[in-house]
């Protein structure tokens, strides 16, 4: 990802503006791109500021120097580096540096105290002097050896690029609204758990768009205050736009605090389905959710399964449901879902509970982190569904049993397969 100082913006009227690029320059970013890509095979093997150095050698006129840094950057970031060396650098810088001072001190001439010294250290650490002087600085970047060259071609790092700044941008960003229309269940399912691995908090509604089409309208909040790390929450924004871009059509329209003054601005953007679902991949589990789905496998039980969630549950003009789990009774052949809501907000269990008490009639517990301070009473006079108040981890016994119980609650309702689609939806499988 490009860092904010790298973006090609300009600003007017208030907001924040990233031009595509004009054909001059896109021929340039042609250029460049085969240029650093070819340098980066060259200079397999060998250190990142050998490769640097060859890099620095290209002309650039005034005007290009933002973007070449740019496109240098993300050939560096997809390429491969590792330390050369299996000792560990700063015990060595240690030891050498304490070894030297004394010896400086007790010797009554420079002459060959280097080498004494190298060989002393070798010795210690079973070692080579040679091995030693590698390994003194190897765990600086610059000293990092490049093990494999980016596996794309130029065209395909100039596309990128666009991509690039806009993530850049969103690096600075306090909230964002979205709207997204996806035909492929897939690639909604991607979406929603690509936010909830970043930490990214929504308030998602149920829209109508043009023709029907129904679609979501998105508004995004980090956990961390705007106060406390404005960047590490655009991070996370910025990580989430391919999962955006995945959609067949999509919006957005973020605030911005631009620039060292940090200027409140306004940034929009729309596309058509640049990416997919495949593209995205599989997003990762949380870690509170993997090891959850971990100490549920190892307590399998006759009367359960649990697997990963593949549901997405609506409720037009209300909100979304995206559960982390889902629990198979074996017995009766229904499922209980849980979605680990954690150390999100109050504001995401209430809207929860909002779902609830307007019809979504799936049987489903929530898991939550008593720092949230929410008690687990709310839910009480809904047979269907449960909060579970968590103190450090979640226990699966405990969870089990709300499970138990939420799905004799439910026996009533319509089965988890066949939803009642008034007033929800059906699931997008």
């Amino acid at each position: 990802m490009l860092t904010a100082d790298l973006v090609m913006a300009r600003q007017r009227s208030g907001k924040l503006h990233v031009p595509p690029l004009s054909e001059t320059l896109r021929a340039r970013a042609l250029e460049f791109a085969e240029a650093y890509l070819r340098f980066a095979k060259a200079h397999v093997g060998r250190p990142r500021e050998a490769l640097l150095e060859t890099c620095r050698q290209m002309v650039l006129a005034p005007g290009e120097r933002k973007l070449a840094q740019g496109l240098l950057k993300l050939v560096l970031d997809r390429a491969v580096f590792r330390e050369e060396t299996t000792l560990e650098p700063a015990a060595v810088r240690r030891a050498l540096f304490e070894a030297a001072t004394l010896a400086r001190r007790q010797a009554t001439t420079a002459a060959g105290l280097r080498e004494q010294v190298l060989t002393r250290i070798a010795t210690e650490m079973s070692t080579t002097p040679e091995a030693l002087e590698q390994a003194l600085y190897a765990d600086l970047p610059a000293a990092h050896i490049l093990e494999a060259a980016p596996p794309l071609n130029a065209e395909r790092l100039v596309q990128g690029y666009e991509m690039a700044q806009w993530q850049a941008v969103l690096l600075r960003a306090v909230q964002v609204r979205a709207q997204v229309f996806c035909r492929s269940p897939e690639a909604l399912r991607a979406l929603f758990r690509k936010l909830k691995f970043l930490g990214l908090s929504h308030r998602t509604t149920v829209i109508n768009g043009p023709r029907g089409r129904v679609g979501h309208e998105l508004t995004l909040d980090g956990p961390f205050s705007l106060f406390e790390s404005v960047t590490r929450y655009g991070l996370a924004l910025g990580l989430a736009l391919p999962a955006l871009a995945a959609c067949d059509v999509w919006s957005l329209e973020a605030d911005l605090r631009w620039g060292p003054e940090r200027t409140p601005l306004s940034f929009s953007l729309a596309g058509k389905g640049s990416a997919t679902a495949d593209d995205l991949g599989d997003p990762p589990m949380r870690d509170e959710v993997a090891q959850l789905l971990a100490r549920l496998r190892e307590k399998t039980t006759r009367d359960w399964e649990v697997t990963v969630a593949q549901d997405v549950w609506e409720l037009p003009g209300v909100g979304v449901c995206v559960p982390d789990l889902a629990l198979l009774h074996r017995p009766s052949g229904r499922k209980v879902f849980v979605e680990v809501l954690g150390f999100w907000s109050r504001e995401a269990v209430f809207k929860r509970l909002d779902l609830v008490r307007a019809g979504l009639t799936v049987p489903v517990v929530f898991a939550v982190s008593r720092h949230l301070r929410v008690s687990e009473g709310l839910l009480d006079d809904v047979e269907h569904a449960a909060l579970y108040v968590y103190a450090r981890v979640i226990a699966v016994e405990a969870l089990l049993e709300r499970a138990a119980s939420v799905l004799a609650g439910a026996v009533a309702h319509a089965t988890v397969e066949k939803v009642n689609t008034s007033p929800m939806t059906n699931p997008r499988r």
